[in-house]
């Protein structure tokens, strides 16, 4: 999905919606990350937990990927451009070197596909995944009927304003699982409807 039209005024959409529960998925992980040096930042939007990353990771070097220019734009101006390399690109066919990267970032970004982009996605970006990778994901579940109407609701509302076709959440445990990760760490808000996971191969 590109996030242009709304790239300006996400961060009070989400703000009004979840409060800081988003904010604190994504941070929830950081300070486990231990020597990562070469991070992969997938659809991070306008770059609230790139800038995090850099500030506690004074050796972090990472590529910055996202479809939408305005988002692209306003992740430089909170995260400067010194330690990043930003690419306006589509993630499914974004040309990754492999063995490249130690840390890989996705938040609330599985969403956006169905089952069959997603695993062909994640096979793509684990190649480029070194030995000892770590995966940090942000994603919500839809484990009650609350969830699940609020979950339809959010993809009503992308679907408008971002022209995004995909309406249901794809499981990406198993695909992560199948390409050689275990989950290490998960941690739930607001009922279980949002998790952080950290992910390790």
């Amino acid at each position: 999905m590109n996030c242009d039209l709304i790239a300006p005024h996400y961060w009070w959409i989400e703000r009004l919606g979840m409060g800081r529960t988003l904010e604190r998925r994504r941070r929830w992980f950081l300070p486990q990350l231990g020597n990562a040096r070469r991070a992969l930042v997938l659809g991070d939007g306008d770059g609230r937990f790139l800038r995090e990353l850099l500030r506690r990771h004074s050796d972090v070097r990472a590529d910055y990927v996202d479809l939408s220019r305005r988002m692209l734009e306003l992740a430089r101006q909170k995260a400067g451009a010194d330690r990043v390399n930003y690419q306006q690109a589509d993630a499914r066919t974004l040309d990754l070197p492999r063995d490249e990267y130690d840390l890989i970032a996705t938040h609330f970004f599985f969403d956006c596909f169905g089952p069959n982009e997603l695993e062909a996605l994640i096979a793509r970006v684990a190649d480029a995944a070194k030995p000892g990778v770590q995966w940090i994901v942000s994603e919500f579940r839809t484990a009650n009927i609350p969830a699940r109407l609020l979950v339809r609701a959010l993809y009503l509302f992308f679907g408008i304003t971002t022209g995004l076709k995909t309406r249901k959440l794809a499981d990406h445990r198993p695909i992560l699982q199948s390409h050689g990760f275990r989950l290490t760490g998960a941690s739930h808000s607001r009922g279980g409807l949002v998790v952080s996971e950290l992910w390790k191969r």
